[in-house]
């Protein structure tokens, strides 16, 4: 009887087939087992793991592909030298690997570049131990992988080639590799919008991973005018971009495109990493600030909701420059509430209670009281909130409040209000703005 109707649990997807219920990773387990070696054909079961992927999505299926790497690519062949935290996979000494069909080492590489596509960022660990082995059992696919791609993808986006206006633009995508190389030489508008253009193209249309590494080399140094934020050559990308305002439609749609909660930058580490998208909305952020417009500002809102707020703090950075620049005036303070939302830790600045201190500020700010936000805390503060036995709203609230006033904002006074000191020390005629605020 043919299988019918699907469903789901914590153990992942499936579907029910004469009255069982059967989970689809377990029907890919057990098509991929039954094939003797000999007879293995890699075309064939990368078509139904691709069935599968798109039943049941790549996270439900992963464990069983890997599993079965380990088990015929691994665990006959490997021996591991290293330790639980640097691991380090040497052959065996005696054994022999030259019965290895060359389809074992398709379909393993296979498994591998769908690690990078649509598994998460961390994923490129899996991948790259996937390579290293079959490259180890004597097969050159991860080498040639890595220098043209799976090719799979359209000729003009694998390398693209400017022309016009934009000719002197160059960029290559390798999505065995996750990278995307860019050159621009002539400074102009023509040549930005050629690599919007591309960018957006390239993730839009094809499935290449969502966490990639974006290399970028131009005729002009500059960087987005924000303290802490990397001298990297993304970030020259999009200052350089951001210069030619009738591209920031086209900045927008590719950060739209790249922006992805759980996928990074791959060549920004550290306190620098990123979601991709980031230094595109930051650029957008701050040049439409500096004419006083609003079209994008639902963008960066987007984003700084959007963002892991567990892992990156670079929109702390951001944040503070645009208040540094434009004080707490409305958009401003939509930023403060959306990243206080999300974010593990917002530092206070001693100009802070100053910027603040005038009516059109405080409004805004009790403006946004209770409004809460829209897509909820990340992880980290939400268990705060949590420990603390206060709602996730309450906590972006005062979390808000002490990047403003710092430890002052939760000092009480006598009656056991917080702010007191801020309310006293404030100018008469302000006075009730802060009450309100405190209350």
């Amino acid at each position: 009887m043919a299988p019918r109707g699907g469903w789901c649990s914590a153990g992942g997807h499936g579907f029910e087939t004469d009255g069982e219920k059967i989970l689809g990773s377990a029907v890919l387990e057990y098509a991929l087992g039954l094939v003797p070696a000999d007879e293995f054909d890699a075309t064939a079961a990368r078509a139904f793991a691709e069935r599968m992927r798109r039943i049941f999505g790549w996270h439900d299926i992963t464990f069983a592909l890997t599993q079965w790497v380990e088990q015929r690519l691994c665990a006959p062949y490997f021996e591991d030298r290293g330790n639980d935290w640097s691991p380090d996979w040497q052959l065996r000494d005696d054994v022999d690997v030259s019965h290895l069909p060359e389809s074992f080492f398709e379909f393993a590489c296979y498994v591998a570049v769908g690690e990078l596509k649509h598994g998460p960022s961390y994923a490129s660990v899996s991948a790259n131990r996937i390579f290293d082995w079959v490259t180890k059992l004597g097969s050159s696919l991860p080498a040639r992988l890595k220098k043209e791609g799976t090719g799979q993808l359209p000729k003009e986006l694998a390398a693209f080639l400017g022309t016009g206006e934009a000719e002197g633009v160059t960029a290559k995508a390798n999505d065995a590799l996750a990278t995307i190389k860019i050159a621009v030489k002539h400074e102009n508008a023509a040549s930005y919008a050629a690599v919007l253009g591309y960018l957006t193209r390239l993730l839009d249309t094809t499935d290449f991973p969502r966490s990639y590494a974006l290399e970028f080399r131009g005729p002009t140094k500059q960087y987005l005018p924000v303290n802490k934020l990397p001298r990297k050559s993304v970030n020259q990308l999009f200052a350089c971009a951001v210069g030619y305002p009738e591209l920031w439609p086209a900045i927008a749609a590719y950060a739209r495109a790249a922006m992805s909660e759980y996928d990074w930058y791959t060549n920004l580490e550290g306190e620098n990493c990123a979601m991709p998208g980031t230094l595109a909305v930051f650029a957008l952020g701050i040049a439409e600030a500096a004419t006083g417009g609003t079209e994008f500002t639902p963008l960066v809102l987007d984003y700084l909701g959007e963002v892991d707020g567990e892992h990156q703090s670079l929109d702390g950075h951001f944040l503070a420059g645009y208040i540094e620049a434009h004080g707490f005036d409305e958009t401003g303070v939509d930023y403060l509430l959306a990243c206080a939302g999300n974010i593990q830790e917002l530092q206070h600045r001693k100009i802070y209670p100053a910027l603040v201190a005038n009516e059109r500020s405080l409004t805004a700010l009790l403006t946004l009281r209770g409004v809460g936000v829209a897509s909820g805390p990340s992880g980290v503060p939400a268990l705060a909130a949590t420990l603390r036995g206060e709602p996730s709203d309450d906590y972006a609230w005062r979390h808000a409040l002490c990047a403003i006033w710092g430890s002052a904002a939760e000092t009480r006074g006598a009656d056991g209000r917080a702010g007191a000191k801020i309310i006293e020390g404030a100018e008469p005629g302000l006075r009730a703005s802060y009450e309100a605020i405190f209350a």
